[in-house]
């Protein structure tokens, strides 16, 4: 059932591209023999659900930000099993931006970037998404597990409680060329706790139809339309640019707010 509802879904707003976030633990039962197999079979099942669009899945690394240069044909994913086997045996491409980098089918749809890069800004997997109306879907994975929300952090010029810090290092290309990059990440303020409070959010797309849920006994899927989402989360930081953060990091943040009465930088924290 679940199946044949994401298959309309697709069918009636998807456009040409779907990202999608994985936790195989809360993804569809199957039968299996061993590990190849169990992760051959769950990127069959989002293939033929998500066909014809092309499929993007994150291949985040975060080992740039340690020395470490980010070597496009062989550093691997961080973000969970399947979408390192995404990577390694489904996807025709991988992005150039160190860190918050993505592996899909087809054409890479944004070019490669070396020099100094933002990664939610111009010229990423994050506005091409946006601007093509891409889908957003959470295959067994919670919510918060998204990452769209820093994008619209940073196009929204509302970001107060994050400030941007920069980290040096190299990408190595698919020809083996080394390009020296800048990465600008916009971090967490250091030695606090900073968390987010998605709860209300997801509710209010749920019921403006932006995103939807089903769930059947351990299977959990959410499927949305990013350009959609992407403008309930501009609205909201317009209309409270703490919307996001839970009670306890709201506190904090707020009162440091009021003391330096302006947007957080490194220097305040580090």
């Amino acid at each position: 059932m679940i199946k044949e509802e994401l298959k309309k879904y697709i069918a009636e707003y998807g456009n040409s591209h779907i990202l999608i976030h994985s936790d195989i633990l809360f993804g569809f039962k199957l039968k299996f023999e061993n590990k190849k197999q169990f992760l051959q079979q769950h990127i069959e099942e989002l293939m033929e659900i998500c066909s014809p669009l092309d499929i993007i899945m994150p291949s985040f690394n975060y080992d740039f930000c340690k020395g470490v240069p980010y070597d496009i044909k062989n550093t691997p994913s961080q973000v969970g099993t399947l979408s390192e086997y995404f990577r390694k045996n489904i996807a025709t491409w991988r992005s150039s931006t160190p860190v918050f980098n993505f592996s899909g089918t087809g054409e890479c749809p944004i070019p490669d970037n070396y020099g100094t890069i933002d990664p939610f800004g111009k010229n990423t997997i994050f506005e091409f998404l946006h601007k093509n109306k891409g889908l957003l879907l959470h295959y067994g994975s919670g919510f918060d597990r998204g990452t769209m929300l820093h994008y619209g952090e940073r196009i929204s010029n509302q970001l107060i409680y994050r400030y941007d810090k920069q980290f040096s290092g190299q990408v190595i290309d698919t020809n083996n060329v080394i390009h020296d990059c800048n990465l600008i990440y916009h971090v967490k303020p250091k030695g606090y706790n900073s968390n987010y409070d998605y709860t209300d959010f997801k509710e209010k797309l749920k019921k403006e139809n932006i995103f939807k849920e089903y769930k059947e006994k351990r299977t959990q899927i959410m499927i949305g339309r990013i350009d959609k989402i992407t403008e309930q989360i501009l609205i909201c930081l317009q209309k409270d640019p703490f919307y996001f953060l839970d009670n306890d990091t709201r506190k904090w943040v707020e009162a440091k707010y009021k003391e330096i009465n302006r947007p957080f930088e490194l220097s305040d924290f580090e």
